[in-house]
């Protein structure tokens, strides 16, 4: 594989408290051209942070999605009826608040998670002036966009379970049980040092998705 020099960018994972270790780190170098280092990098539209947490993504995202919102604006001006606008909603702005996010809403705080809900409620708020959120939700059918991320989540992990899927290998051997037991789990539950681990989605998954 050849690698553009130009278009790479080297990011360095780490959780250490003091960061100016990374001055010391020389530069990588291709074509005798020096790879920047970044804090931030963008692969495959998930923001990947040096200290991998999700601020910068959901950051990003709840921008886009926001400037999203305008065109719903602009079709309701224009006589949309309310159906069609959450139609619009649906299939235009809220898939950009959960692209991939398999990957990253299992390890991030609550705080991340209101960032993204408020969007829904302005879109939905936009559409339905003067009722209550909650109200709104009965109303058209839809759920909280963290009810829909677990929901998600969980969708993803029963394809992984399917043996053919190419992640299946990252599960642990299903367990043999002979008797009858009070909690009875196909996998066994990892063990885990480290809440940043047990929040990631494989161990996340087999906690909470079994």
């Amino acid at each position: 594989m050849k690698i553009n020099s130009e278009k790479s960018k080297e990011i360095i994972i780490s959780f250490a408290q003091d960061g100016n270790f990374r001055s010391t780190i020389p530069n990588i170098k291709i074509d005798e051209r020096d790879i920047a280092q970044v804090c931030h990098a963008k692969l495959l539209g998930v923001t990947i942070s040096q200290d991998l947490t999700w601020n910068k993504h959901v950051d990003n995202i709840v921008k886009k999605a926001g400037k999203r919102l305008y065109m719903l604006y602009q079709l309701k001006r224009a006589g949309i009826t309310q159906k069609d606008l959450v139609s619009v909603y649906v299939s235009v702005v809220r898939p950009v608040l959960e692209y991939a996010c398999p990957v990253w809403p299992t390890n991030f705080p609550q705080y991340l998670s209101d960032n993204i809900e408020v969007i829904q409620k302005r879109a939905l708020k936009c559409i339905f002036p003067g009722l209550g959120y909650a109200e709104i939700l009965r109303r058209v059918n839809l759920d909280t966009l963290n009810v829909r991320r677990d929901s998600i989540c969980q969708q993803y992990f029963d394809k992984i379970k399917v043996g053919t899927h190419r992640l299946n290998y990252l599960l642990p051997d299903k367990r043999h049980i002979k008797y009858n037991v009070r909690q009875h789990t196909v996998y066994p539950l990892p063990v885990t040092r480290t809440n940043r681990f047990r929040n990631s989605f494989i161990p996340w998954a087999l906690y909470n998705c079994q």
